[in-house]
């Protein structure tokens, strides 16, 4: 009897597929467990007939870019178990990943669970769960050491990345997959919202731990302008979606403030961050801090995450010799790293760093 169906969308990069086939049959018993390929690609497969891991999988082959929702949606009218576990052909699952996942589906009115990813290169957290900012999705924690204290324990957020995930087929099939509508991203927190209307959560299990490569196809059609229309039909279609990340930035505020004390409340806003509702942080981060602003510069960084903003070349010098702390307003906190020598003209400060994913963090931390 079959209880695990693992369908694994892929496109193209043979060599982490191969990762995630080896990993997945470390994990999994195949006596209760089966693996499904959605192999679509429009210049023929990728996968060599003398694949040495193909008899360990069924492969549904598609000469055709199907894009991810049609592709699970695929794997899912071929499957065969109470569960279906979605696994991105970029995954490198650890332990029991789908016990963990498919054991919290047994809780009532639990209808959707995912990982924990982890950074291919880094080993931090790259995204558990997803929440909203008006029209902004956020990753809360993202980039924060897999031990940070905040992502420890399950949670419930609005959605969670499908990339690895788990539902029960029959719910799966009820609730209509995959909206096929939107083949670039969104489709997963779509899936969530649809389930919240059915009285449905969405669940985060910190003991499914996986990696996960991700921007790892090439020629599939998955481009930036693409993402733009696709999020356009998604908003859309959900144009009254709650906005829950102020419930993430109250408990980094109150997890720093048990880490430091701040020595003067009135700060400097610095935002470089892309977003056009930075109020919605800063002004929550400022509430909760107890900080009063005594001004503002905004200065957006010309890239959306960028991986680094370089202050002294930035900022104007005025604001690095401000003799009172900074607040900076950034889209990832990492993009902070570096920066030795603005650091060092600031080491009197406890200058502070927050980011859109909900983090804070001392500069002189990061």
């Amino acid at each position: 009897m079959i209880k695990y169906s693992i369908i694994i969308p892929f496109h193209s990069n043979l060599n982490l597929l191969t990762l995630c086939v080896d990993s997945l049959l470390k994990a999994i018993d195949l006596s209760e467990s089966e693996i499904l390929i959605a192999d679509n690609n429009a210049n023929g497969s990728q996968i060599s007939p003398d694949w040495s891991l193909k008899k360990c999988c069924k492969i549904i082959t598609r000469v055709s870019n199907l894009m991810y929702p049609k592709a699970i949606n695929l794997g899912a009218e071929h499957a065969r178990g109470e569960f279906l576990i979605f696994c991105d052909a970029d995954i490198c699952v650890t332990g029991r990943f789908h016990e963990a996942l498919t054991q919290k589906l047994a809780i009532d009115r639990i209808g959707y669970a995912s990982a924990k990813f982890l950074n291919f290169n880094t080993g931090n957290l790259l995204e558990f769960g997803i929440t909203s900012s008006y029209y902004n999705f956020p990753h809360p924690y993202a980039g924060r050491p897999q031990d940070f204290a905040l992502i420890q324990k399950d949670h419930t957020p609005l959605a969670a990345c499908a990339a690895c995930s788990a539902i029960r087929r029959d719910l799966f099939i009820d609730i209509g997959g995959f909206d096929e509508k939107l083949v670039h991203s969104y489709s997963d927190i779509d899936l969530c919202l649809r389930l919240q209307a059915h009285q449905y959560k969405t669940i985060c299990v910190a003991d499914a731990i996986v990696y996960h490569r991700g921007d790892s196809t090439c020629g599939s059609g998955m481009g930036a302008g693409l993402k733009e229309d696709t999020k356009g039909i998604f908003m859309a279609k959900h144009g009254d979606i709650p906005i829950q990340i102020g419930a993430y930035i109250d408990a980094a505020c109150e997890y720093f403030l048990c880490q430091y004390r701040l020595t003067s409340q009135d700060y400097f806003v610095l935002d470089c961050s892309t977003i056009a509702n930075s109020e919605i942080y800063l002004d929550t981060v400022a509430a909760n801090l107890g900080i009063h602003e005594t001004g503002r510069y905004r200065c957006p960084a010309p890239l959306r995450d960028a991986d680094t903003i370089n202050f002294l070349d930035t900022v104007p010098y005025q604001i690095r010799n401000y003799r009172i702390p900074l607040l900076y307003f950034v889209d990832s906190f990492l993009s902070a790293r570096g920066n030795s020598l603005w650091k060092h003209c600031r080491k009197d400060f406890n200058d502070i760093v927050i980011d859109r994913q909900a983090n804070i963090e001392l500069l002189q931390n990061i």
